[in-house]
């Protein structure tokens, strides 16, 4: 039988793939949107400009990444996310405790 441990690892190994899957769909429906604009008159030569739109569409996903690190968000995300963490929610009534013993 599997342990619940090894379903929660399983279950990591998934999540951190998904955020390549996000890049390769954001790809996939740019492809589609290009398409589309086709059925509305506007040409656009797909294939020719396919991969440079893609790369700089990942330029600016990269740029508001960096953004939302710089502006802080980032950190102030983890720490909310931490704090609903039964394990680091332990450490941190660990570390309460000892404090209040230090003083």
């Amino acid at each position: 039988m599997i342990s619940r441990k090894k379903l929660a690892l399983a279950k990591m190994f998934m999540s951190r793939t998904a955020s390549y899957l996000a890049i390769i769909n954001a790809g996939m429906i740019l492809f589609l949107v290009l398409s589309k604009l086709e059925d509305y008159g506007i040409d656009i030569e797909i294939e020719k400009y396919f991969f440079l739109i893609l790369f700089l569409g990942l330029i600016v996903l990269t740029l508001f990444g960096w953004l939302d690190d710089r502006l802080g968000f980032h950190q102030l995300e983890r720490k909310h996310v931490e704090k609903r963490n039964p394990y680091m929610k332990d450490i941190l009534e660990r570390l309460d405790r000892i404090e209040k013993k230090i003083k």
